[in-house]
């Protein structure tokens, strides 16, 4: 059984429970398609099939869709080295516009920028009151220096986040697969992943329920399935057993993601 066999394999094998999630055939059957058009492109059709198939039933449990139309969720491929070779696993990212997404069935409304060097921008801060002045230069098509996402609950009441550039840098150097550089999708699509890192730091502190705090914790995780082992040698794939050792080394594999744009609309 080839690659592509196994992936569809181990998608289908889900079945049940994204049906479960989702409530309805046809729509899971779509899911599925749709995961395994994802699953089988260039960028991915290598990683570790396990890795795809659970990354696939999280982003169902979100009901969030993999459609690259919508551009709420990607599957991002990187490499870690293990023992001097390299494994590809995927990790799945959520999208500002999948954020937007999440919070608009609980009623919450979501806006997200850039604002760029030549742009007019304040922040003031007004007793319990956050407000903001923006006024964009579309004669200048300068460097970010902030990444704003503004929330409003059902009720009216705003909730914002601004993070300058030195805030994202500062995080995105968390992440194991970035260095002192931008690298992947940082390098690729930096203004996007700045804002994604706003929505997603707003989210945080929004007073909202399970379903968006489990988003909150998955985004960005990654995914090393229990059954990695037994699926890879099926493939006679290296095993990723030994990721979950300390001080792996770990490089981000590029892939592509569409631009969301400076602003949602």
């Amino acid at each position: 059984m080839n690659n592509l066999a196994l992936i569809k394999k181990e998608l289908w094998s889900e079945e049940k429970v994204i049906n479960a999630v989702l409530g309805d055939k046809e729509k899971t059957i779509k899911f599925l398609a749709t995961a395994y058009k994802v699953a089988t492109s260039n960028n991915l059709k290598d990683c570790s099939i396990a890795s795809i198939r659970e990354a696939c039933v999280n982003i169902a449990t979100l009901n969030l869709s993999l459609s690259p139309a919508l551009q709420q969720v990607y599957l991002v491929p990187y490499k870690a080295k293990i023992g001097g070779k390299y494994t590809k696993v995927v990790q799945m990212i959520i999208s500002a516009r999948g954020y937007n997404a999440l919070l608009a069935r609980f009623g919450w409304s979501l806006k997200y920028f850039v604002v760029r060097e030549g742009d007019k921008f304040s922040y003031k801060l007004e007793n319990f009151d956050e407000k903001i002045e923006y006024e964009r230069n579309l004669d200048s098509d300068g460097k970010l220096k902030y990444a704003v996402a503004m929330a409003k609950a059902p009720n009216g009441e705003l909730f914002i986040e601004v993070m300058n550039k030195a805030q994202i840098e500062k995080h995105r150097k968390v992440s194991p697969m970035q260095g002192e550089k931008p690298s992947g999708v940082w390098a690729n699509w930096y203004n996007e992943m700045a804002l994604k890192t706003a929505v997603k730091k707003l989210a945080k502190k929004l007073p909202l329920n399970e379903e968006i705090a489990e988003a909150v914790y998955k985004d960005d995780k990654e995914i090393i399935p229990e059954q990695e082992q037994k699926i890879e040698e099926q493939v006679e794939q290296t095993s990723l057993n030994d990721l979950l050792l300390e001080d792996d080394e770990v490089e981000v594999e590029e892939t592509e993601i569409k631009n969301e744009g400076d602003q949602n609309e």
